[in-house]
């Protein structure tokens, strides 16, 4: 899932599906007996910016050289 960190509006920007993405997985942990490890929105979202900052900034001509 890709988010887009909008400087100029100082806001997140994430996908049209981001909402019923995390939804879906917290469907999927409260059928499995896992409430209490329900997926926060603003959490997924930091959690993914925090290990995104371990790496080094690129360019989106780079991304296709370093897919998995």
């Amino acid at each position: 899932m890709r988010f887009i960190i909008d400087t100029e509006l100082e806001r997140i920007i994430v996908p049209e599906s981001f909402f019923n993405q995390i939804d879906k997985m917290n469907k999927v942990l409260a059928e499995n007996g896992a409430e209490d490890k329900k997926i926060d929105y603003v959490k997924y979202i930091n959690d993914a910016i925090a290990k995104a900052q371990q790496n080094a900034p690129i360019r989106k001509s780079d991304i296709k050289s370093i897919k998995k």
